[in-house]
């Protein structure tokens, strides 16, 4: 049986995740009330295990629960709702439910190096309601589908668009800010790919944010050799590999 902490007491599982997790900006986002989600718990009165499930699907687990609670809970959790979970290297090899999820390997960096290379010649400008509704429709139907609206994106996220010509050719969006860190996302409108956009909306954002003292969260797939090597190009260094379990809505 599940069972659901009122919100209003998530305060007394926040010292059940000690440890650092992958992706672990957007949690303490959820423990500061900056986005939604759910918390399943072992006890209400005196919670000793916790599943916090983020309404924009990420779901993490408490340091100390055992896998047969883990996968009791899940199991019942996918009934409601689809996840995506994020799993620590500690908890490897084992994994939970393996005939309803899929393993996704995947890399998070945040240590970055010094680089030399220049970026190429492009206006940037940070984000402002003016330059979304010159984005494309369907990605900012994307951004109001993950946010609410234009105006929860504008307020909650940071950063640049890549403008040439007066078309945007890219974005790089700092999400999740919370405890020093936020997490860096990238798109390339596709005409503009390859041509040297991200490399230079990324640098000038990571550049911004190193001036207000924000460490920069990259987490992607391991197959997505792109954005590896972009990640690379920008300086960052000894990603931590570590696993999304998907598992859709039964």
């Amino acid at each position: 049986m599940l069972i659901q902490l009122p919100e209003e007491k998530k305060e007394s599982i926040v010292n059940l995740f000690k440890n650092k997790q992958p992706n672990n900006s957007a949690l303490w986002c959820y423990f500061e009330n900056k986005i939604s989600g759910k918390t399943y718990v072992d006890n209400i009165t005196s919670p000793t295990k916790a599943i916090c499930k983020l309404d924009m699907s990420w779901t993490y687990i408490s340091d100390n629960a055992d896998f047969n609670w883990i996968e009791d809970t899940l199991q019942e959790i996918i009934k409601q709702d689809w996840l995506q979970v994020i799993w620590v290297p500690s908890r490897k090899p084992d994994y939970p439910l393996k005939n309803a999820g899929k393993i996704i390997p995947r890399l998070e960096y945040t240590d970055r190096i010094e680089i030399s290379k220049t970026p190429r010649a492009v206006e940037i400008s940070p984000f402002s309601s003016e330059l979304f509704d010159k984005l494309e429709k369907n990605y900012q139907n994307w951004h109001i589908q993950n946010y609410g609206s234009k105006e929860a994106f504008l307020k909650k996220t940071y950063g640049f668009y890549a403008i040439e010509n007066g078309e945007i050719c890219c974005e790089c969006e700092a999400a999740f800010p919370a405890k020093g860190f936020t997490e860096i996302g990238i798109y390339t409108f596709e005409k503009y790919r390859r041509q040297g956009y991200a490399f230079a909306t990324c640098l000038h954002t990571l550049k911004e944010l190193d001036k207000k003292g924000i460490k920069a969260i990259w987490a992607c797939d391991s197959e997505n050799l792109e954005s590896i090597k972009l990640a690379q190009s920008l300086g960052f260094v000894n990603p931590l590999e570590y696993d999304f379990i998907y598992f859709p809505h039964q």
